[in-house]
C-alpha cells in the first residue's frame, strides 16, 4: 500500500492545487478570528481553480503534465508569494522592477530545468506533493479546531424587543453617520496637535455636541455592536470567555441588531450605506445595502498580497480604468468614500420614513485624500508626516460634514431628520498600528471620540460625559416613548488582542482632567 501511494505521489503532480490551496488557507489561518468560511469558499475555488487551468494549459504546451506542474507551482508560488516577501526584498534595495526580474529569472529557471529533468523529475513531484499536503495540513491544523469550536457555541442572543409607545406622532428620517476614527476635539489635539472648529460649527447649526464624549470600546466592530445594540457587551464575555480572540460574535451583532429591528418594526426602510470593512459592507437585516463593488474584505487582502499590484504600479495603471474587484485598498478606500459620500446625497431625496447607516472611512486611513480631496499617491504617503496626512483627512471629512448637514437640514426644522454624527473611536495612538500601553494618555486618545446629534422639536442637553450606547436610547425614549433608561456613561479596553472580551473599565482613566499636553506621540 506504502509503495502505491509513493508511486502515485510521483506520477500525479498535485503541487500546484495544493500550493494555490494553501495561499488562501494560510490568510485564513492567521485570520481565523475575523474571518469566516463563507468568506473564504469563493477565493479557495477560485484560486485552485486557475492553478488547475494555469497547468492544463502548460500541459498541452510541454506535452508532459509533471513539466507542466512545476512550471505551474512556481507561477503560483510567484502570484501568491510576491506581496509576503516584497517588504523584506525592499528592505535590502529592490524595487517593484528588480523584485519582478527576480521572480521572472526564478520561472525561467524552472522553465529550463522542466525542460531537461528526466530522472529527477519524478522525486521533484513526489517531493513537491509532500510539501503541498503538508503546507495545507499545517494550515487546516490551525483552522478545524478554531471552526469546530466556534460552531459549537450557542447564538449570541438578540437584544430583547424594544416596544414604542401608541401615539408616537411623527416618525421623522433618522441618520446615523459614523466617521471612522473621528475623534474628539481633546483627542485629536493631544495626538496630532490640531484643532477642529467643526463641534462649534455643528452646534451652530443646531446640533447637541457632547464635549467630553469617549466611545464605550476602542475598536469599530464593539464600538458599533454596542451602539446597534444599545447595551455593554458584556453578554460576550459571558458566551465566549476572556481567553479569546475571536471577534466574529461582534460582527454578529452588528448584522442583527436592535436599533434596525426596532426602526423597520415601525415602518422604516433601512438603508446600509457600508465601506470595505466587511463587518458594515452589508448587514443583514437592511433592507437595500449600497456598496461600491462586491468583494469581500478578505479578498481585497489576499489580492494586495499577490503580485498584482506591482503589475499595476509599475505599468502605471489608473484606478478608474481597473475593476472595483482588483483595486488595492488605498484605491478602494479613496473610490469607496466617494460613492459612499455621493450615494449618501441620492438616498437623502428617497421617501420616508427612512433609518440611513453610513459607515464612512474618514478620517480612517490609509491617507488618500488632501484637504481638498484630491488624490495623495500611496507613495507620497509614505513619505509624508502622518500629522499633515491626518490634518488632509480631517479637514476633508470637515468639508463633506458641512455639505451634508447643509442637505439633511434644508427644510423646516418640523419636517427635518433625526442626524447622529459620531466617530466610532479616535484616532490610533501610532501610524497604521495600534500601539497599546493603556495610559491614560493614549486612553484619551484612543477612546475620545466626537459626538454630535440633531435632534427636531427636541431641547435636549447631552452630558459631556455622553457614550454612544445611550444614543439611540435617547432618540428612542424621546421621539418613540421607549422605555429605554440611560446607561452609565462607561468605557472600556482589553489587554491585547487574544483576550478582547476580558474587559478592563477605564472610564475614571479617561475622565481625569487634562493634563498638559506632551509631543503627540509618533
Amino acid at each position: 500500500m506504502l509503495g502505491g501511494l509513493v508511486t502515485l505521489l510521483r506520477r500525479l503532480p498535485l503541487h500546484p492545487l495544493l500550493l494555490a490551496a494553501y495561499a488562501v488557507l494560510f490568510l485564513y489561518s492567521v485570520n481565523v478570528d475575523e474571518v469566516l468560511p463563507v468568506d473564504v469558499a469563493s477565493p479557495l475555488a477560485t484560486s485552485v481553480v486557475g492553478a488547475v487551468a494555469v497547468t492544463a494549459a502548460l500541459a498541452i504546451l510541454f506535452r508532459d503534465l509533471r513539466r507542466a506542474a512545476l512550471v505551474a507551482m512556481v507561477a503560483v508560488v510567484t502570484f501568491y508569494g510576491f506581496g509576503h516577501l516584497a517588504p523584506t526584498l525592499a528592505g535590502v534595495g529592490l524595487d517593484d522592477r528588480a523584485q519582478l526580474v527576480l521572480w521572472g529569472s526564478l520561472v525561467v529557471g524552472t522553465v529550463l530545468f522542466a525542460l531537461r529533468a528526466q530522472e529527477s523529475l519524478p522525486r521533484a513531484t513526489a517531493g513537491l506533493n509532500v510539501i503541498g499536503v503538508l503546507l495545507v495540513v499545517v494550515a487546516s491544523a490551525t483552522i478545524v479546531p478554531y471552526e469546530i469550536q466556534r460552531a459549537g457555541r450557542t447564538p449570541i442572543a438578540p437584544v430583547g424587543t424594544v416596544e414604542a409607545a401608541g401615539d408616537v406622532a411623527r416618525r421623522p428620517d433618522i441618520y446615523l453617520l459614523v466617521f471612522d476614527r473621528y475623534g474628539s476635539a481633546d483627542a485629536i489635539d493631544r495626538r496630532f496637535g490640531l484643532e477642529t472648529d467643526l463641534p462649534d460649527w455643528l452646534e451652530s447649526q443646531g446640533f447637541t455636541v457632547a464635549a467630553g464624549s469617549h466611545a464605550n470600546y476602542r475598536a469599530t466592530d464593539f464600538s458599533l455592536a454596542a451602539t446597534l445594540n444599545m447595551q455593554f457587551l458584556d453578554n460576550l464575555t459571558a458566551k465566549i470567555g476572556p481567553e479569546s480572540g475571536d471577534r466574529t460574535p461582534a460582527y454578529e451583532m452588528i448584522q442583527d441588531h436592535a436599533v434596525g429591528r426596532f426602526l423597520k418594526n415601525q415602518g422604516y426602510r433601512y438603508y446600509q450605506l457600508g465601506s470595505w470593512f466587511g463587518p458594515t459592507k452589508s448587514v443583514r437585516i437592511a433592507d437595500e445595502n449600497i456598496v461600491l463593488g462586491v468583494t469581500s474584505e478578505f479578498e481585497t487582502v489576499l489580492r494586495d498580497t499577490t503580485i498584482v499590484p506591482a503589475v499595476e504600479r509599475l505599468l502605471g495603471t489608473a484606478a478608474e480604468t481597473v475593476p472595483v474587484e482588483e483595486r488595492t485598498i488605498p484605491q478602494r478606500h479613496r473610490d469607496g468614500t466617494i460613492f459612499a459620500l455621493r450615494q449618501l446625497a441620492r438616498i437623502s431625496t428617497a421617501p420616508g420614513p427612512k433609518f440611513v447607516f453610513a459607515h464612512i472611512l474618514l478620517p480612517h486611513d490609509p491617507y488618500v485624500f488632501r484637504a481638498d480631496g484630491s488624490p495623495i499617491s500611496e507613495e507620497e504617503a509614505r513619505h509624508t508626516e502622518e500629522r499633515e496626512l491626518y490634518a488632509g483627512h480631517l479637514a476633508f471629512a470637515n468639508a463633506q460634514i458641512r455639505e451634508i448637514v447643509g442637505y439633511l437640514l434644508l427644510g423646516p426644522e418640523a419636517e427635518r431628520p433625526i442626524v447622529i454624527i459620531e466617530g466610532d473611536e479616535g484616532p490610533l495612538a501610532c501610524r497604521r498600528v495600534d500601539c497599546v500601553t493603556n495610559t491614560p494618555e493614549y486612553l484619551r486618545i484612543r477612546l475620545g471620540n466626537l459626538i454630535a446629534m440633531y435632534l427636531p422639536e427636541l431641547d435636549a442637553d447631552l452630558p459631556d460625559s455622553f457614550t454612544s450606547v445611550n444614543t439611540f436610547r435617547l432618540v428612542f425614549r424621546e421621539y418613540f416613548g421607549a422605555d429605554l433608561p440611560p446607561l452609565p456613561d462607561r468605557s472600556f479596553t482589553w489587554p491585547d488582542n487574544n483576550h478582547i472580551y476580558a474587559f478592563r473599565d477605564v472610564t475614571e482613566l479617561i475622565r481625569e482632567p487634562k493634563a498638559t499636553r506632551s509631543e503627540p506621540p509618533s
